[in-house]
């Protein structure tokens, strides 16, 4: 398939997942909503389709973007024709444009690196997927206190980081290697989680 195929194909993904996102937050019980209104669900996607697609650098980052730019504007043009109301480029659409880009770079150039076969960050980039899962369903379990209305959810989100880790590394998963780089990158994960949630409650 070509690049640019890739790259319709990425925002066809996308904007297929942002209409879900949709209805799922229509439909979901709270203890899993956060599958409908969480950022990250969007990663899932777009970083496997361009890990599986094995592009070079810059497309890799493209077809990341692209997709999570479908995500973003699947979702608001289905909730403006879903409202019967004009779609409008409002703050909340600037803010997630900006960051499917922001986003789309990192885990776009980490689905690039994932496939160096002899890359010595190969292992790091593989797993920076599951691990932001993982790292956000454990942080949730420390500070429980904060979240026991929703446990489902984030005994959920650990599912996922852990079944990410084996869709992604296959026959892989079980190497040293691998099993390090996913849980530093988890811990680091658990760092940047537990950061953000302290500097939420200055």
């Amino acid at each position: 398939m070509r690049v640019f195929q890739k790259n319709i194909l990425a925002i066809i993904i996308g904007c297929l997942v942002g209409i879900v996102t949709l209805a799922g937050q229509a439909v979901l019980p709270v203890n899993l909503n956060f599958l409908a209104n969480s950022g990250a669900i969007w990663l899932i996607p777009a970083f496997l389709f361009s890990f599986f697609s094995k592009n070079n650098q810059v497309y890799s980052m493209l077809i990341t973007i692209n997709c999570l730019f479908g995500c973003v504007y699947g979702y608001y043009i289905s909730e403006a024709i879903h409202n019967n109301h004009a779609f409008d480029f409002t703050s909340g659409v600037y803010l997630w444009t900006v960051m499917a880009i922001l986003a789309g770079s990192i885990f776009g150039i980490g689905a690039y690196f994932a496939n160096q076969e002899n890359h010595k960050i190969k292992y790091y980039a593989k797993n920076l997927l599951p691990a932001v899962f993982t790292a956000e369903g454990i942080e949730n379990l420390i500070h429980i206190s904060d979240y026991s209305h929703m446990i489902p959810a984030v005994i959920m989100k650990i599912i996922i980081g852990i079944l990410l880790y084996f869709v992604i590394n296959k026959q892989d998963s079980m190497k040293s290697k691998n099993l390090f780089s996913f849980g530093m990158m988890t811990i680091l994960g658990i760092i940047a989680y537990t950061g953000l949630f302290l500097f939420t409650c200055l």
